[in-house]
């Protein structure tokens, strides 16, 4: 529906505007009404040429967060544009290094667009109050203060007063507003604008009732504007009128704030202008506030309208997940490829759990084939994200004190629905989690006489939505590509003297990953990266799977490639280090003289061969999350969306070498022989034979692996 949603708003847009003349005019309409997708297609079309149009691509690929291409696109423009057009340009590569972090460049970039831009006031304007984002707080606040005066374009001013609002200063906001309001230049999209930022004032004044005032007057004059130019107003507007309401008012608020958003969210920014995720400041609030409302009306329900109002929030959560993992990817587009595939209902036995933390409460999500149900935890949100914290911790370090919060989390999460469970036959337990529970392997959660693991398979999902639940072919017959590096060639020159590799150093080498020359420090970093356990790992996976492999100095990117393309495989092992952190850019895999990023697994798993038959199962047996980062596991699962594969096995935190290989001996026998719940038996299997054995039994050993998406 959102597909057929997104061409009417395109179609209304080009109807709203006026008829382009030429490729550039009309991808600029489409950027204009908040159809990023389409402009960047229309300035890619093989008509549109020329430096302007690679200057507002570069700016529709800023907007969209593909930095990465809109950084090629930059410097090409730049070569060919000079006077205003190349000042506007640099304005856009000030945004860019903004968004990388780059403060140094950023400045760089304002400074000399308003030199350029000396003669051309507004512009020179702009890039004064985009170099305002730069200073502290203090001059940064003097520095508008001196500005407003003489700005007289209403963008101009709604700019300043956005900053100024920001930065505490209602009264300059306030009065940099008004004198949009008042003016006789402005639009009505300024005016609507100046309304809405207006109306924020007042609601973190807590002037509530002027507030709403003013939201009710601007979602008024709202109709007026081209429909495609209504969008991301709406959104905030709604989202207001939502919080400064309460019950089936706010409720009502909250949904259409989310059906808007839903209906643009693909062509949303990944980035707001200052480089804060908008997940983070729009789509996880907006979305737990709907969420937070159903579940309080379903409350009190009667049974089947209980029901509708259970799903619509299950739904808002899904979409919520999917968002996310958008944000992570750094892509709206990779998502939509893997949901709704397959078979959706859940098989029997089967319950998928949604802990959700709210400020007030806790409440826990939970459906199996029957229905869904909202149970109450006794817990309060803040002690169960910091047992969550201690346990991801403590256990990561194999160090004790780990069983106690361990007993408290079962207390919140496990335990207010052990008899809903009891009652359905649950013996599997799929658990979306989000947030600091993320880092938690729930497998070792503690009832006071055993974990988890010992009564439920338990496994996990980024959400329903995205996992394909169809039952697989039996694992007998699935032919492996089995690759791995017990030691590392060419890639450790990169790890030892690359920036973004300084995480990595860090942990291997501690304190001697400071101040060592190259070549020592080289020399070390391959010492550190030695995977003893490596050879056994794979001659194991040989003797249990039909497969091809790829070792050591033979698991080149080139090789691994060409064995990709092949096709046909329904299982690919990758047994070497790799590091998730909290973005698809801060994650990677490393082959014997390459990195694999999350962009490149997907270019290499994504040939025509594996379209036609995808992948079942994607293990990565040596990789681990970022420390202490709790968006880094949704890089475990990114990889598998990236690389299309059914469900992906990975790590939470560095493992043992002899467990590893034990365990994942035991896993593919028991897969291979057919575990009744496929994957996700097999894997239980496997971490309950570690448990037993009293060497392995701390959960250090056997917790850690994590399945996420399909576990039959």
């Amino acid at each position: 529906m959102r597909r057929i949603r997104s061409t009417v708003l395109w179609a209304a847009a080009l109807l709203a505007l006026p008829v382009a003349a030429d490729p550039l005019a009309e991808a600029r309409a489409l950027r204009a009404s908040g159809h990023l997708h389409q402009a960047a297609a229309r300035l890619q079309a093989p008509a549109a040429s020329g430096p302007e149009v690679q200057a507002e691509l570069a700016g529709v690929l800023i907007d969209l967060g593909r930095v990465d291409e809109a950084q090629a696109v930059l410097q090409s423009a730049m070569a060919g544009l000079d006077g205003r057009a190349r000042a506007a340009l640099l304005l856009d590569a000030g945004r860019l290094a903004l968004r990388r972090n780059d403060t140094a460049a950023a400045r760089q970039a304002f400074a000399e667009s308003a030199r350029l831009a000396e003669q051309d006031l507004p512009l020179r304007q702009r890039a004064e109050l985009n170099g305002a984002l730069l200073e502290a707080p203090a001059p940064r606040l003097a520095r508008l203060q001196a500005i407003e005066p003489a700005l007289t374009e209403p963008a101009l001013q709604l700019q300043l007063a956005a900053q100024a609002a920001q930065l505490g200063d209602s009264a300059l906001a306030h009065r940099s507003l008004q004198r949009v309001l008042q003016g006789g230049q402005r639009t009505p999209r300024q005016q609507l604008e100046a309304l809405e930022l207006l109306g924020a004032l007042y609601e973190n004044a807590q002037r509530g009732p002027e507030a709403l005032r003013l939201t009710r007057e601007a979602l008024g004059l709202l109709p007026a504007l081209p429909e495609p130019l209504q969008a991301d107003l709406r959104v905030r507007l709604e989202w207001r009128a939502a919080r400064l309401q309460q019950g089936g008012a706010s409720l009502a608020a909250h949904q259409r704030a989310v059906a808007q958003l839903e209906a643009v969210r693909n062509d949303w920014p990944l980035q707001t202008e200052t480089g804060r995720s908008s997940f983070e400041a729009l789509f996880q609030p907006l979305y737990m506030g709907l969420i937070d409302g159903l579940l309080r009306a379903a409350a009190p329900a009667p049974p089947d309208e209980r029901q509708a109002l259970l799903r619509r929030a299950r739904d808002a959560i899904e979409q919520m997940r999917q968002a996310e993992l958008q944000d992570y990817l750094g892509d709206r587009c990779d998502v939509d490829a893997v949901k709704g595939g397959g078979d959706a209902s859940l098989p029997a036995g089967s319950a998928v759990i949604y802990p959700l933390l709210f400020t007030d409460r806790v409440v826990l999500l939970v459906e199996d084939r029957q229905g869904l149900a909202q149970i109450a935890s006794p817990a309060v949100a803040t002690a169960v994200r910091d047992d969550a914290a201690l346990v991801a911790g403590r256990l990561r370090e194999r160090g004790a004190g780990f069983l106690a919060p361990a007993q408290r989390l079962h207390q919140a999460l496990l335990r207010p629905l052990q008899d809903w469970l009891q009652a359905r036959g649950v013996d599997t337990l799929v658990w979306v989690n989000d947030g600091v529970l993320r880092l938690v392997p729930m497998a070792a959660l503690h009832d006071g006489q055993q974990y988890a693991v010992e009564r439920y398979v338990v496994v996990n999902a980024l959400g329903q939505t995205m996992t394909n639940m169809q039952a697989p072919r039996a694992a007998a017959r699935a032919q492996a590509l089995v690759a791995g590096a017990g030691r590392f060639g060419p890639v450790v020159e990169k790890l030892a003297q690359e920036v973004w590799a300084e995480p990595l150093r860090r942990q291997l080498l501690g304190a001697a990953a400071e101040g060592a020359t190259r070549s020592i420090q080289e020399a070390r970093l391959r010492d550190a990266l030695e995977l003893p356990g490596v050879s056994q790992e794979l001659r194991t996976l040989g003797q249990l799977l039909p497969s091809s492999a790829l070792q050591d100095a033979g698991f080149t990117v080139q090789r691994f490639s060409g064995k990709v393309q092949q096709g046909g495989f329904r299982v690919v092992h990758i047994a070497s280090h790799g590091v998730f952190g909290g973005s698809a850019a801060s994650s990677y895999l490393l082959a014997y003289d390459d990195l694999l990023t999350l962009n490149g697994l997907q270019g290499l798993l994504q040939s025509d061969a594996t379209r036609r038959q995808p992948i079942e199962l994607l293990t990565l047996s040596a990789c681990q999350t970022a420390e202490g980062n709790d968006r880094a596991p949704l890089g475990i699962a990114g990889a598998a969306v990236k690389a299309r594969a059914r469900a992906v096995l990975g790590t939470l935190w560095p493992v043992d070498d002899a467990a590893t290989v034990q365990l994942m001996e035991q896993f593919y026998r028991g897969w291979s022989q057919g575990a009744a719940s496929g994957k996700g038996e097999a894997l239980r299997g496997a971490q309950r034979s570690l448990l037993a054995q009293a060497d392995t039994r701390h959960p250090y050993y056997w917790a850690p692996f994590a399945l996420i998406g399909n576990w039959r």
